[in-house]
């Protein structure tokens, strides 16, 4: 039920966007990015309840715990980024939206390299 919500809240901002964008391009980006933001936040508060079970799930398993901390603040960080750019592309800022993608790209990478280093160890330590 909740996803049908959504979808209507989506559909309707569309359907005013278009309607807007006849006349005035600026407040149909304002309205997207208002719907989106309430879109957004209702998702964030449907997820919350499996962000509460995952630590659950990680001990359960056996995978540490800095490991499932380390996916979530990557996965958090590829989502932020990827509606920035959305929103940069809405906006008509197609080549600002890349450079956004880049510097998320960048921001991943270089969250990464704690694991890199630690799974280079692991792989020198059983060549030894």
């Amino acid at each position: 039920m909740t996803l049908l919500k959504w979808i209507g809240m989506a559909a309707c901002a569309a359907v005013m966007g278009a309607v807007r964008d006849l006349g005035r391009r600026d407040m149909a980006v304002v309205l997207e990015t208002a719907c989106g933001v309430l879109l957004l936040g209702q998702m964030l508060e449907a997820a919350k309840s499996a962000l509460d079970v995952l630590p659950a799930f990680a001990q359960q398993s056996g995978v540490d715990a800095e490991l499932t901390k380390f996916l979530l603040r990557v996965t958090g960080i590829a989502l932020i980024c990827e509606l920035a750019a959305q929103l940069c592309r809405d906006a008509g800022s197609g080549g600002l939206a890349q450079k956004v993608e880049l510097g998320g790209k960048v921001v991943i990478l270089c969250a990464c390299l704690p694991l890199v280093r630690e799974l280079s160890a692991c792989a020198l330590s059983l060549l030894d």
